[in-house]
């Protein structure tokens, strides 16, 4: 399970009258939003900082859906944004690859005015007011600016602007919701105690009081990480502030003395077993042991079994950091003997 499954799990949740694991107010009208979302064709636009979580709620509309069975296709901000891309052809083929199912257009401020076009067309079809064809997909984008702002400067259509204000959801900064980050923590918890095969029931008030204090700019993709390290880290059924040394350096704590690892620990998943045995991890030989430079494709190999191993088998975000195409990497996977391990 991750952030997206939380997402979904949190809609389903709320149609059966149980509201979700997040009973913070807030988080419930955002909860309220998306169910909404999932029941209409409507442009949905998700407004958030980095790390907040909106391609991760973007995708969750889609598996609480009656789409969810069919794709969901994501546009990147690094795809739009590398030199020399054709964006108006890149859109074209996420609409045509995405029939059926969801697109989620991430940053959707970088689409370049001919793209913008391309998009207004694209809707305009969606609600049958262009022919030849219909399109059916739900369109999802996402931004981290205030596109009214952008509509003021002449960087993006007002047309286009008000096309996505029929379902605007904003997904408040952590900072502004403290009273959420106590519910965050211990659903992270949950999840990363469960893959690591650990009795680990809940965190310390200190530990609380802790997360409650610091301002998160990394917002929930950084509580997720932080919660991840220090579930790795704790050999007892509580997480205390021991297991947050980061968190305690950061929020002005002083220093707090890391735990040194349990003895026995859960087998490693199998993307976990391919990291390459370097003395630093952040490094790469470029030298082979008889002193002689590396081929590229030995170097690529490595590379690509890292980000297995580091972005623990996430298939978009190892595509995603690595510049390529999912497709590509599904190819690379299996030329490298590594489609099993993958899956």
């Amino acid at each position: 399970m991750s952030l997206h499954q939380i997402f979904a799990d949190d809609i389903r949740a709320l149609r059966q009258g149980a509201g979700g694991h997040v009973r913070h107010p807030e988080g419930l009208r955002t909860i309220r939003l998306a169910d909404r979302a999932t029941r209409s064709l409507s442009p949905v636009l998700i407004e958030a900082e980095p790390g907040s979580g909106a391609s991760a709620l973007a995708r969750a509309i889609h598996l609480a859906s009656d789409r969810k069975a069919k794709p969901f296709t994501v546009l990147r901000s690094e795809e739009l944004l590398r030199p020399g891309v054709d964006q108006e052809e890149l859109l074209h083929d996420r609409l045509r690859d995405g029939h059926g199912g969801s697109l989620c257009i991430e940053d959707i401020q970088c689409l370049s005015p001919a793209a913008q076009s391309r998009l207004l067309d694209a809707l305009a079809q969606q609600e049958g007011t262009r022919r030849p064809a219909r399109l059916d997909m739900r369109i999802i984008a996402t931004t981290g600016l205030t596109l009214s702002d952008e509509v003021r400067s002449g960087r993006f259509r007002e047309s286009l602007y008000y096309r996505f204000q029929i379902q605007p959801i904003i997904l408040r900064p952590l900072r502004m919701e403290p009273g959420l980050i106590d519910e965050w923590a211990r659903a992270f918890l949950r999840i990363f105690a469960r893959e690591e095969g650990k009795s680990l029931v809940d965190l310390t008030p200190e530990a609380l009081d802790l997360l409650a204090g610091y301002d998160w700019p990394g917002n929930l993709r950084q509580l997720e990480n932080a919660v991840y390290r220090a579930v790795a880290l704790a050999d007892g059924p509580l997480l205390t502030p021991a297991e947050f040394p980061q968190v305690a350096a950061r929020a002005g704590r002083g220093r707090i003395d890391i735990p040194s690892l349990p003895e026995t620990r859960a087998p490693a998943p199998a993307y976990d077993r391919l990291l390459p045995q370097m003395q630093d991890a952040g490094t790469l030989a470029l030298m082979s042991a008889c002193g002689e430079m590396r081929t590229l494709a030995e170097l690529e190999a490595e590379v690509i079994r890292f980000a297995l191993s580091h972005y623990r088998g996430q298939m978009s975000a190892i595509s995603r950091r690595l510049g390529i195409g999912r497709s590509t990497l599904y190819r690379k996977l299996k030329e490298l003997g590594l489609s099993d391990e993958a899956a």
